[in-house]
């Protein structure tokens, strides 16, 4: 099916927002609110019978486990043999309280009708009301589960086209109900009404009460050709907790590794009852890379660095620096070039052992190292090297400034 676009900004206005771009200091609050709105969307399809829901309304994500191994957003070995990758919907009337395997961070697509131009929108197969393990099914992830004796379709191919027929036969088979229940084709092309079997897919989900809730939905996409970042259009990294943080920031890494670009991370958190709603949060003090109010006027801002131990007074031991040889352009860096530097700085040395493990400052060290870099802006802009510490804590910008950015 062909699929209209409306553009972000356009997505924004209709909320009331102020639209951003790539250079936008507030990318991660428009994000976040966005993803309320798109949340608390629940309208039964996009405009026509062969538009789905989740093709303009609704959060779709995708939890992933955080490695420097691979990229965050490739496909999979399995996945692209299986022919399907696995993500979650989550909207007001699609709740759930935790993510497949419990996991805690990953990223969120840019919805199909909202995704800028030219970039690739991804392609959804089916939808599970609950987790359809996918691993163990046949045709792309949507099929027949391997470990029943009945042979599984598509709920379209068995005569299930409403809530009702799906909730009977999945409580038909009780030692097998997740893997006996049916997909819902929402594939785009599908002769039958994909938006009504959509919203019979969230229909069922919630037929089943707390026990729905209590576990993850599945929808299964078609692998993607990865074209960072037109493909896949990725609109957040995300975590659900402290214990998340790491692999959301791991994966703003990526993401500006491989495009130079801003990706928020938002703090996402899910209901615990069936009567709470999710939140989606910015939290700036928690990004790795920082949202940026102006293009980049630089190619490099940093030449060189490395980690050395030097003896501190303050602290009365040796502490590790990172020792940073500013290019040109990067030592005559004004405000709006800041984050940038930093972003590079954070890119290239953030995940270093030096850093990372700090021993003696393990909860604000990237914002530190931050003010830290602005301190040497503001007092010691003409020094060779700018030594910065993730050791040194996190204080206001003026006290750094006053004791030559060596606070303790």
């Amino acid at each position: 099916m062909a699929c209209f676009k409306v553009p972000l900004l356009s997505a924004l206005a209709l909320a009331g927002l102020a639209p951003f771009s790539p250079a936008r200091a507030d990318i991660g609050t428009d994000t976040a609110q966005l993803l309320t709105m798109m949340y608390q969307d629940t309208r039964a399809d996009c405009g026509s019978a062969s538009r789905p829901a989740f093709l303009c309304s609704g959060v779709l994500l995708r939890a992933t486990t955080p490695s420097t191994s691979y990229q965050f957003y490739s496909v999979s070995p399995a996945s692209v043999s299986r022919g399907g990758v696995s993500a979650s919907y989550l909207r007001r009337d699609a709740k759930f309280k935790t993510l497949v395997f419990n996991m805690n961070s990953g990223f969120v697509f840019d919805s199909v009708m909202d995704n800028p131009a030219g970039h690739q929108d991804y392609r959804v197969l089916c939808a599970f009301p609950i987790d359809g393990a996918s691993d163990r099914r046949s045709g792309n992830g949507c099929g027949d589960y391997n470990l029943t004796t009945a042979v599984e379709a598509s709920c379209n191919q068995m005569g299930i086209t409403t809530a009702e027929q799906w909730v009977a036969r999945y409580r038909a088979n009780p030692t097998y109900k997740q893997g006996s229940q049916c997909a819902f084709d929402v594939r785009q092309g599908a002769t039958h009404g994909t938006a009504k079997a959509f919203q019979q897919n969230l229909r069922a989900r919630n037929m089943l009460g707390e026990e729905g809730f209590a576990m993850n939905n599945e929808l299964v996409l078609s692998p993607w050709a990865v074209d960072a970042p037109r493909s896949p259009s990725i609109l957040a990294a995300f975590y659900t907790n402290a214990a998340g943080m790491p692999g959301a920031r791991l994966n703003q890494i990526q993401w500006y590794r491989a495009t130079r670009q801003v990706l928020p991370a938002i703090s996402i958190r899910l209901p615990q009852t069936s009567s709470q709603d999710a939140s989606f949060r910015f939290e700036p003090d928690q990004q790795a890379i920082y949202p940026v109010n102006a293009a980049a006027k630089c190619d490099r801002y940093i030449e060189s660095a490395s980690w050395i131990t030097r003896f501190d007074i303050g602290f009365q031991k040796n502490i590790t620096s990172l020792s940073i040889v500013p290019t040109a352009c990067g030592r005559s860096a004004q405000a709006d070039q800041t984050n940038h530097f930093f972003n590079e700085m954070v890119a290239g040395y953030y995940l270093s052992p030096e850093w990372i493990n700090n021993s003696d400052n393990r909860t604000t060290h990237l914002a530190a190292m931050r003010r830290q870099l602005i301190c040497h802006f503001t007092v010691a802009r003409n020094k060779p090297a700018y030594n910065l510490e993730p050791s040194r804590p996190l204080t206001g910008q003026s006290e750094l400034n006053a004791v030559g950015c060596n606070n303790t």
